[in-house]
């Protein structure tokens, strides 16, 4: 019997901004202590992080609004004032108007000593002086626009040109969305408590938030009751164990679709990706001429022409059909094109109704036709695909990605994984999303996408060949394993050889030690 490590729900989970408030509320009940308590908890978080990422800082700048995020601003004014260093209070809403906890925290800070104006004043400070912007002008709370006041704000915070820390989330970005309806602080370093804001972590919010960090302030995992969006890591162990007595068929069958005239790299990443991740076999359907190429790069897989209907080569044809109806699951869409020869593999892909994940120029057609009516589906899009399956704008995608998510589930009737910063994977309307963890710039580069299609097909061939594709849960699970796969290794290519210098075959190679403790079964 093996100890299992309970981990706590703030570090499983990212929450919106109202399931934060009730969590705070918990929080006090549980730990029966005043919310000013949590408060002077998050200043001392906030100010301990500040000289971490600063320790040569000499001078700050609090910008304070009015509400519990400016009354931990004003507590951390306190702290670095006493500490010694030079702390001005910018207070963009009179003192007077706070009540409550910001209200005391104010009088705390000014009784320390701290000096309290109402626009920032000239400063000469030395060129060796550090200084560092602190904001605490909006918080959790924000559900519209900035009125111009805190717009103002925010534009001379991002004007200083220093360091700016955020407390809790950036102002003006979104905490439940990561949406920015005009502008919002810029962030360097964004600390948060309690709960991980689900805007900081998908969607513009993760621009503005700059380096995240985060603490818990020692509330119970009991508190944490309301229903959060799960915080995808990779964990190897998620991997399905390979059987002793396994051979190739039970590993999945997985045809990749796609690869018109000038894209047989595309289909190539995809099957390479497919068999690095365990599949048993791998077919290539594609144009005649990409035969031999793809075979130099991947001799495992085999390659089958695809021909139009009437086209010279009917046994080709049937045997591409066959080829179909004998797969685990078919990846279709890596360079698969908008001609005629693209739209004929469609259908054929439609109407062998295998499980089905749905990529690239694949969802270019999807969105087309407007239904699928093939198999099982599952579909990877970006934000500008999310967009034309949607028939809105990519910024609409992107206010709101996990609701975009949950609309192409319902549309479509299928799982998926939305692309981009903090991905998006989303299963039955009715499900809980996720964001995944992991991903990094680097990984927006070209054949990135044909090597996520390739892991998805290949861990998701394998569920369908065991027979436990049919439960529909274990698919969503499935995907979003794939998904964090994919982002880790992008992350472990970045670290070792620069995120500029990536290259998608990089993060074929880089999936190797991060599968490597799924070995073939044995005694214990």
């Amino acid at each position: 019997m093996t100890n299992s490590v309970l981990i706590h729900p703030a570090d499983q989970y990212l929450f919106d901004a109202a399931a934060g408030r009730e969590i705070d509320r918990q929080a006090m009940a549980q730990l029966q202590v005043p919310g000013f308590e949590l408060m002077r908890r998050a200043a001392q978080s906030a100010f301990a992080a500040l000289l971490r990422l600063y320790p040569n800082v000499s001078a700050i700048n609090v910008w304070c609004g009015k509400g519990n995020n400016a009354g931990d601003a004003y507590l951390l004014a306190k702290h670095a004032h006493q500490y010694g260093i030079e702390t001005c209070v910018v207070a963009i809403v009179d003192p007077l108007e706070l009540t409550g906890d910001a209200a005391l925290a104010c009088d705390e800070a000014r009784d320390a000593g701290v000096t309290l104006v109402r626009s920032l004043p000239e400063q000469d400070h030395q060129s060796q002086t550090q200084v560092v912007q602190v904001d605490g002008l909006l918080g959790t709370g924000l559900n519209r626009p900035p009125s111009d006041v805190f717009q103002q704000a925010i534009g001379k915070i991002n004007g200083q040109g220093t360091p700016i820390l955020s407390i809790d989330v950036p102002s003006g970005v979104d905490a439940s969305t990561g949406a920015v309806a005009t502008q919002a602080v810029k962030a360097s370093l964004t600390v948060s408590f309690i709960t991980r804001k689900v805007g900081l972590y998908t969607g513009p919010g993760v621009s503005y938030a700059g380096q995240r960090e985060f603490s818990n302030l020692g509330v119970p995992a009991q508190a944490y009751r309301q229903p959060g969006v799960r915080w995808l890591h990779w964990d190897p162990q998620h991997l399905l164990p390979l059987d002793e007595n396994t051979y190739k068929h039970r590993r999945g069958h997985v045809v990749v679709a796609g690869g018109d005239d000038a894209m047989p790299g595309a289909v190539a990443l995809a099957a390479l990706s497919a068999l690095r991740v365990g599949a048993g076999m791998v077919t290539v359907l594609t144009k005649a001429q990409h035969a031999a190429p793809i075979v130099a790069r991947v001799p495992e897989a085999m390659v089958q022409a695809f021909r139009l209907p009437g086209e010279p080569g009917d046994a080709a044809a049937v045997e591409a059909n066959e080829h179909l109806a004998r797969a685990d699951l078919v990846v279709l869409g890596p360079g698969l094109g908008r001609g005629a020869w693209s739209e004929a593999l469609y259908l054929a892909v439609e109407a062998s109704r295998r499980p089905t994940v749905l990529d690239a120029d694949g969802l270019y057609w999807l969105a087309q036709r407007r239904s699928w009516r093939g198999g099982d589906l599952t579909i990877t899009p970006h934000v500008a695909e999310a967009a034309r399956l949607l028939a809105v704008s990519a910024q609409e995608v992107q206010h709101d990605r996990l609701s975009a998510g949950a609309a192409i589930s319902a549309e479509y009737s299928c799982r998926g994984v939305l692309k981009g910063a903090g991905s998006v994977i989303f299963d039955t309307p009715d499900s809980v999303s996720s964001v995944c963890a992991h991903g990094n710039p680097g990984m927006a580069s070209a054949g990135m996408g044909d090597v996520l299609s390739g892991i998805v097909g290949g861990l998701l061939a394998e569920l369908e060949a065991s027979g436990a594709g049919a439960h529909g849960p274990l698919r969503g699970r499935c995907l979003a394993d794939a998904v964090a796969l994919h982002s880790a290794a992008g992350d472990a290519v970045a670290l070792q050889l620069g995120a500029r210098f990536m290259l998608a075959s990089d993060v074929i190679e880089a999936l190797r030690p991060l599968m490597g403790a799924t070995s073939a079964s044995s005694e214990d």
